[in-house]
């Protein structure tokens, strides 16, 4: 009977490992790549998920750093939801009344926010919605889910966010293509060929990429074999840009290898050519093959080690069934 709990234990263990290896890949690439690169909570932050897979890697990613300009994501996340909920609707007795902000549309508010890149009309956007305090709380209860018990001073006083935070905007974006279609439209107008983007690989992006007190912040929907989303801080001192480029090379890279994809290269940075169809957001609906394949080829596997200890449970019961009678 020793013999047999022995072996029952064996087994189990050996399933165990089959379903676990998939996501220890994940891990041991993000660790190994942390550790190569002596990065330290001081100075740097990631946020890597995969929608389709649910598959995420973090670390530090509950850490408040400089943001930059990128704070303007969740701001125009709220105005684009807003608008569809018809709160700037004009009212029954003034049908053409226009929604403004200081004397400014909101599409005229977002063409100098987003594309012309002025903070002053993002700050009065946002001074729109309230104190500076009210509206931190209100996009935090709306789209990054943080404890508000455990929001830091720096939130509320010095433009920090933390990869938890602004990952959570990004996830409420994918989730809802249909309502942010138009924002990411915009966003892919301004894009930059530094940070995500100097990554060696040939795959369409869009990133917000901001920078302040010496970190570069930047997160990005990257359309691989499955689109991807990042968050990553980078202070300047353990590479910024540079470190960044290579933080997307490597997640892509694992994205590449789960899927059977060959490695495929292109120019980085500014020698890469861009086009508008470069900008399509991508759906996070769609599904691979390759990766289905996968989890059902692990999942049978699984079911053929659980049908082989049910076999030999039942093989030495009626063996010792036997030897009774």
């Amino acid at each position: 009977m020793k013999r047999f709990f022995c072996l029952l234990l064996c087994l189990c263990l050996l399933c165990g490992q089959v379903l676990a290896d998939e996501p220890d890949l994940l891990k041991n690439k993000g660790d190994q790549f942390v550790k190569e690169n002596g990065l330290s909570e001081e100075d740097f932050a990631v946020y890597f998920y995969n929608p389709d897979t649910r598959e995420e890697y973090v670390y530090n990613e509950d850490a408040f750093l400089p943001v930059g300009n990128d704070w303007i994501l969740p701001l125009h996340m709220y105005y684009y939801e807003q608008e569809t909920l018809g709160a700037f609707n004009p009212p029954v007795e003034f049908p053409d009344e226009i929604y403004t902000i200081e004397g400014k549309s909101l599409e005229q508010c977002r063409y100098r926010s987003i594309l012309m890149g002025e903070e002053e009309t993002a700050l009065q956007m946002r001074d729109n919605l309230g104190t500076s305090e009210q509206y931190l709380t209100l996009i935090n209860e709306e789209y990054g889910h943080c404890d508000p018990l455990h929001l830091p001073d720096s939130y509320f006083r010095d433009n920090c966010y933390s990869a938890k935070f602004l990952m959570n905007c990004l996830k409420q974006v994918t989730s809802f293509p249909e309502l942010y279609q138009d924002m990411m439209k915009n966003f892919s107008l301004v894009q930059t060929d530094d940070g995500f983007a100097a990554y060696d690989r040939p795959y369409n992006l869009v990133h917000i990429r901001g920078e302040a007190d010496g970190f570069i912040c930047d997160v990005g929907e990257i359309s691989g074999p499955d689109t991807y989303l990042l968050v990553c801080f980078a202070s300047e001192e353990v590479g910024g840009d540079s470190l960044l480029a290579k933080v997307n090379s490597l997640f892509c890279g694992y994205v590449e290898e789960i899927n059977d994809v060959e490695q495929n290269t292109a120019p980085a940075g500014n020698d890469r050519q861009r086009s508008d169809t470069d900008f399509q957001v991508s759906s996070v609906n769609s599904n691979n093959k390759t990766v289905l394949l996968r989890w059902i080829g692990i999942a049978l596997g699984g079911a053929a080690v659980l049908a082989g200890i049910i076999a030999l449970i039942f093989r030495l019961i009626r063996r010792r069934d036997e030897d009774n009678y």
